[in-house]
């Protein structure tokens, strides 16, 4: 067989495993009280910064990750800062799916960045 012709099925298995990997659903819930509870906010993108709703901005208390198979994990950078601007402080937590979240230490959040994340070997 021809690599021409092997081609289209190594492309075709890339796709797919490639597929199961993109984010559906959420990536990340942000709550306005301590263990998952109280008004939220879903995050459904990665890679790009995200501005906290009214009800929400300010007032994040939690935040739940979903989980991915392994290598693969979540992580969330939270702002004190509109549009995940970064000066020297504003990044106020790192969220990953190694802890639990369930009560963050200061809930004065206004924006957030999701990654996708692969563990080194």
């Amino acid at each position: 067989m021809h690599f021409t012709q092997l081609l289209p099925c190594i492309i075709a298995s890339a796709s797919v495993a490639v597929a199961q990997l993109i984010p559906v659903g959420p990536i990340a819930t942000f709550y306005t009280e301590p263990d998952y509870q109280g008004n939220s906010f879903i995050a459904l993108r990665v890679d790009k910064c995200l501005q906290l709703p009214q009800g929400i901005v300010g007032n994040v208390s939690s935040v739940q990750l979903q989980q991915f198979p392994s290598p693969y994990y979540v992580s969330c950078t939270l702002y004190n800062e509109d549009n995940c601007h970064n000066p020297a402080a504003s990044a106020i937590y790192y969220a990953i799916s190694i802890f639990d979240n369930n009560y963050l230490p200061d809930h004065n959040v206004r924006s957030v960045s999701c990654a996708l994340t692969r563990l080194f070997p």
